[in-house]
């Protein structure tokens, strides 16, 4: 109980926080990945399970900066993954000359956040997840970005030990 009041006020300070720092653009997005999961069978196996996995985030940005909530879901082979994380990625670069068309920003960044897994037989666990991501952004319209990504996230569940993604996201900037 103490673990999720934490997270939300954690969640809640840095939401207020990148309202104050990020007020220029607010992003709404949806990103698709594939993703493999590192995770202990039935009789505690190691088995590596690869599927697509679909999600929705909410954030803000400037031109240094990104923070984003993301929530994710995905099912592979009879276990339901939900993850709820929340991503900071600094722009390393980006092309701002007045003649670019398209506008490319790599970043680099942290994720942190929990993850939760069911099982058909009722069986399931939730935890701690962390990581990084590394990708490009690219800023095609003024109001749309699209971004690739790969996402490492480890945790500290006994039943899943890690999960690796490459993300393709678009972004509605408002």
């Amino acid at each position: 109980m103490y673990n999720k009041i934490f997270y939300l006020f954690l969640l809640t300070a840095s939401l207020l926080h990148a309202r104050d720092e990020f007020s220029s653009e607010r992003i709404l997005g949806i990103e698709v990945g594939y993703s493999g999961v590192n995770s202990l069978n039935e009789i505690g196996m190691s088995q590596l399970t690869n599927e697509v996995e679909a999600g929705l985030r909410i954030g803000a940005q400037n031109d240094e900066w990104r923070t984003t909530i993301v929530a994710n879901f995905m099912k592979a082979e009879g276990r339901y993954y939900q993850k709820v994380m929340l991503d900071f990625d600094r722009f390393v670069w980006a092309s701002l000359y007045e003649t670019d068309s398209i506008v490319f920003k790599p970043f680099l960044g942290a994720h942190v956040g929990w993850l939760r897994y069911t099982e058909a037989s009722s069986l399931g666990d939730n935890g701690l997840a962390y990581g990084g991501q590394m990708g490009l952004a690219l800023n095609v319209l003024n109001e749309v970005d699209f971004d690739l990504s790969y996402k490492y996230t480890l945790t500290n569940m006994k039943s899943v030990d890690n999960m690796d993604s490459v993300v393709f996201g678009v972004n509605y900037i408002y």
